[in-house]
């Protein structure tokens, strides 16, 4: 599959608009005003953004279309003086308090953006986690619809045709009955329960508290019960049931083959050993140096356990590092540092949210002393 039919981005973003974000008008009757932010570095991506507007318009909608990639986000750090950058934008601050829903539609076109930009970044840091604050604190909804850009198949050396057919695989397949039954085994293993467990063969022995955390879904629609629950966000592809744990329960280690530090490269068989939640020792095979540069680079509890993830799309396939893809694969697990306030329901306040894969072939995941979870596949017949 080399791309979508424009009759299949139509439908696509008919449920965008209609079924997973339900927009229209607000409760004190006006319309709503959607952002949304595109990347052109793929005409196809820009298209369907153009798409998603006019089904926008098509139900009152207010919208405004961004393009954004991330050449033009490494100049402006590149051109732009520290003082200016050590101040919020008054035009993002503006939109952010305005907008009712934010779509960010495409990928990081190169993935590797961020490396001789770090010391910007981090006097900018403040105000982007400030800016993720606002849009929380008003429960703003969320959609990251990804896109297989070229840009990002060359930075993660995955040939274009099979990127962009694993891609458009998980998208079809985030609407699908099993990835909604996967969804429900999961959420009902960990509802209402306290210890989680993750053990591996690798020597992987890490355990947290989620006790009286909510359990979020992401199956592609956010209803009426999540958002007065406050679970604005959502991705697509879909399909994962994730938790923010105790802040400060996490205790243990873990293994990942391969992490993508997006802006700084790759770590590859890093070890990370928690203590009381926070990352107290950190070693890899290749790119240490990576990770320590993103921790250097943000603020706040960047080294602080924030999800629990599973993974429960049967379609998605590994991209070796376009996330929205990784976290949703059927048979992992994965583990994040950083922010974790808003949809997560949790307590960290950080710059950064970095998402770490872990396949579980050869792993379980055990809810207090329970295995749900064996070498990958739900401990149930679904």
């Amino acid at each position: 599959m080399d791309g979508l039919k424009t009759s299949e981005m139509r439908n696509l973003a008919n449920k965008v608009v209609n079924h997973s974000l339900k927009i229209g008008k607000r409760s004190d009757g006006n319309f709503e005003s959607v952002r949304i932010i595109c990347n052109p570095t793929d005409p196809e991506c820009y298209k369907f953004a153009q798409i998603v507007e006019e089904e926008c318009w098509k139900v009152g909608a207010y919208t405004t279309l961004v393009c954004q990639s991330d050449e033009r986000t490494r100049l402006r750090y590149q051109l732009t003086p520290e003082e200016s950058l050590s101040k919020i934008n008054p035009i993002t601050k503006a939109v952010v308090e305005t907008i009712d829903v934010n779509i960010f539609i495409g990928e990081h076109d190169n993935p590797n953006w961020s490396i001789d930009v770090k010391d910007k970044i981090k006097v900018d840091a403040p105000n982007i986690q400030r800016l993720r604050e606002i849009l929380d604190n008003r429960k703003v909804r969320w959609l990251y619809f990804g896109w297989p850009l070229p840009g990002t198949a060359k930075g993660f050396g995955v040939p274009l045709g099979r990127f962009r057919k694993t891609f458009f695989d998980s998208i079809i397949e985030s609407f699908s009955e099993k990835m909604i039954k996967l969804c429900k085994y999961y959420h009902d293993a960990l509802l209402g329960h306290d210890i989680v467990e993750v053990r591996a063969e690798d020597g992987t022995d890490l355990s947290f508290s989620i006790k009286g955390r909510r359990i979020l879904v992401d199956d592609g629609v956010i209803s009426e019960d999540d958002i007065i629950n406050g679970d604005v966000g959502l991705n697509i592809p879909s399909g994962e049931v994730f938790i923010a744990p105790i802040e400060d329960s996490a205790n243990g280690k873990i293994f990942f083959d391969d992490v993508t530090i997006t802006g700084f490269g790759r770590a590859k068989s890093l070890w990370l050993t928690f203590e009381n939640g926070k990352i107290r020792e950190y070693r890899a095979k290749e790119g240490e140096e990576n990770f320590a540069k993103f921790l250097d680079a943000n603020t706040g509890e960047k080294d602080r356990i924030a999800e629990l993830g599973i993974g429960c799309n049967p379609g998605a396939r590994y991209t070796h590092g376009s996330i929205i893809v990784d976290e949703k694969i059927y048979r992992t697990i994965h583990i994040a540092i950083g922010n974790n306030t808003g949809s997560y329901h949790g307590k960290n306040r950080a710059s950064s949210h970095l998402d770490m894969i872990k396949f579980m072939e050869k792993g379980q995941l055990y809810v207090d002393g329970r295995l749900v979870m064996d070498k990958g596949e739900p401990c149930l017949k679904l």
